[in-house]
């Protein structure tokens, strides 16, 4: 059979079933989940560190969806840590909704001495300008052709975690990005039962960062990477239902008078700049109640959403964000739409808010 032709003008499902089309001589139609960390002296192979085939097929495929060549990671903040430590800036821009984690990381490496948190417009040559759109848990949105366009003047690198959008909601790459983190612990597994990170960009650029990666050991494991490959398959339809899904609550929560985040909302102040450079809206959304104890109250009438940490699974969660992340409001609820049937979510929604006098 014929590899895979990566400059056919494929849709993402069939990017997703087809990319790593030929990273394998076994017969088997379904990838074979292949643990060993050692192989015999003679083969192509030598150690689990330097490279796996099960890894390099899941690299294939989202390098497919996104547009240029992926490294895989054992997490999302792996990844992170990853491409800080290759471009080891001077200086380092970072929004304030921005995903917890990586917000912690970067202030750790800066008290570390590592380099200086400034804002964009004090970046120099060889800085970093680190943006997230949609943001975690805002969903706000930042223009990516405008922010690359600045940093390609100055000769500052961008990287964008793409996490809440996914591959096959929005490439960055094609607007001039550097490079594209995604937790692929989220929606590009999809399952929560698999964590791990990716990072694309230039074929150069991942070459280097593999053979860091090797010496760093941030590898992912043969049944995540399995694992995460099986989930891709159906990223494009679970994202479509989904955000089916999460655009009928948002309305709903919107026109009940709650502030709500969500880009595919026209009184979202992002919402053009998202029609510009979104395929699709996405899963994500978060509504603020203003006061905890009324947020509180809606999460625990509700039967259909899991409340819980993470986000992109099968499954609807909800989460008062404040718990995790301080420097969210305490009353603004995140919400991860699964695939469930969204009239399902929609009356299990209304029930709550019913339920609480809203």
């Amino acid at each position: 059979m014929a590899g895979f032709r990566s400059d056919a003008p494929f849709g993402p499902s069939t990017a997703s079933v087809h990319a790593d089309r030929g990273a394998s001589d076994l017969p088997d139609v379904a990838p074979a989940i292949r643990p060993s960390t050692t192989f015999e002296r003679d083969a192509d192979r030598t150690y689990r560190r330097n490279g796996h085939e099960t890894t390099e097929r899941l690299e294939a495929v989202i390098g497919a969806l996104d547009g240029g060549t992926a490294v895989a990671y054992a997490s999302g903040m792996a990844a992170a840590a990853a491409i800080l430590h290759h471009l080891d800036p001077g200086r380092v821009a970072i929004p304030s909704d921005v995903y917890h984690g990586v917000r912690d990381l970067v202030g750790s490496l800066a008290n570390a001495g590592r380099f200086e948190i400034v804002p964009p417009d004090m970046l120099e040559a060889g800085d970093v300008w680190w943006v997230e759109t949609p943001s975690n848990p805002m969903c706000l949105i930042t223009d990516l052709e405008q922010v690359a366009g600045s940093a390609s003047e100055r000769q500052i690198t961008t990287v964008c975690d793409a996490t809440f959008a996914t591959p096959v909601g929005m490439q960055p790459l094609r607007f001039g990005i550097d490079v594209v983190m995604h937790a692929t612990t989220k929606a590009i597994a999809g399952h929560s039962d698999a964590m791990g990170g990716v990072l694309v960009t230039d074929a150069g650029r991942a070459e280097a960062l593999r053979v860091e990666r090797t010496l760093t050991g941030a590898v992912p494991g043969a049944l995540e990477s399995w694992l995460t490959l099986r989930g891709v398959r159906t990223l494009a339809l679970r994202q479509e239902r989904a955000a089916a899904g999460a655009g009928l609550l948002a309305d709903r929560f919107h026109d009940q008078g709650l502030t709500t985040y969500y880009p595919g909302l026209e009184s979202h102040p992002g919402h053009g700049t998202a029609c510009r450079q979104m395929t699709s809206m996405g899963s994500m959304l978060a509504v603020d109640f203003g006061l905890a104890e009324l947020a509180d109250a809606f999460i625990d009438e509700l039967e259909l959403f899991t409340d819980a940490t993470s986000l992109g699974g099968v499954e609807s969660l909800v989460e008062r964000r404040a718990l995790v992340d301080p420097l969210i409001a305490p009353g603004l609820v995140r919400i991860s739409v699964g695939i469930e049937d969204p009239d399902d979510l929609l009356a299990d929604v209304e029930h709550a808010l019913r339920t609480i006098g809203i």
